[in-house]
C-alpha cells in the first residue's frame, strides 16, 4: 500500500511553490534559504514512527530489529550492545542483523545489502514493527536513498528509530 498525496495536499503544495517563485522573480537579490534536508528528513521518518507507534489498538511493545553497518573485519557487537542499552524498556529487539561495508567510505545501497533486505523482509511479514540504528549512515549517507528507503519502511506502517537523529 502507497501513501498518495489527497487533493487538498497536492493544491497547498502547489500554492507554496507558486509563491516561492512568485518570491524568488519579485525580489531576486534576496537570499532564497532553502530548509536543511536533514531536518526534512528527520520529520519524515519521527512521522513514520509517530503512525507505527500511537496506531490503533497498540497495546505490546514493539518489535524491533538493531540494524548496524560495520567496517571489514569489524565486529558489530559493540554497537548492538548499544542499541540494546537504547531500546531497554522501550521496544523489543526481535532479531540484531548486521551487514559489511567493504568500503567505509561508499558503502553499497541498502538494497544491495543482504542483512538490510533481511530487515525488509521481516518488516513486510510483520515478524518486526520497526529498525533501530545508531545513525542514518547505518542505512544510507545519501539522502534520496534514505528518503526511500524511509518511505518503503512508512508503507509498511514500520518505522525507523536512531539513537543519533539525522540533524545532527
Amino acid at each position: 500500500m502507497t501513501r498518495r498525496s489527497t487533493p487538498e495536499t497536492q493544491s497547498a503544495m502547489d500554492c507554496m511553490d507558486w509563491d516561492n517563485r512568485t518570491q524568488a522573480w519579485l525580489y531576486p537579490n534576496r537570499p532564497q534559504v532553502q530548509p536543511d534536508p536533514r531536518l526534512r528528513l528527520e520529520r519524515l521518518r519521527r512521522n513514520f514512527m509517530r503512525a507505527a507507534v500511537e496506531g490503533p489498538g497498540r497495546t505490546r511493545t514493539l518489535r524491533v530489529i538493531a540494524y548496524t553497518l560495520t567496517t571489514p573485519n569489524g565486529h558489530p557487537e559493540p554497537d548492538h550492545a548499544r542499541l540494546r542499552a537504547y531500546a531497554e524498556g522501550t521496544w523489543d529487539i526481535k532479531r540484531a542483523i548486521h551487514d559489511e561495508a567493504a568500503d567505509p567510505n561508499h558503502p553499497a545501497p541498502p538494497q544491495h545489502r543482504n542483512g538490510w533486505l533481511a530487515a525488509r523482509l521481516l518488516l513486510r511479514q510483520g515478524a518486526a514493527d520497526g529498525v533501530i540504528a545508531i545513525s542514518r549512515n547505518m542505512i544510507s549517507p545519501d539522502d534520496a536513498q534514505y528518503e526511500h528507503e524511509l518511505a518503503w519502511i512508512g508503507d509498511h506502517f514500520s518505522f525507523v528509530d536512531l539513537l543519533v537523529p539525522e540533524s545532527l
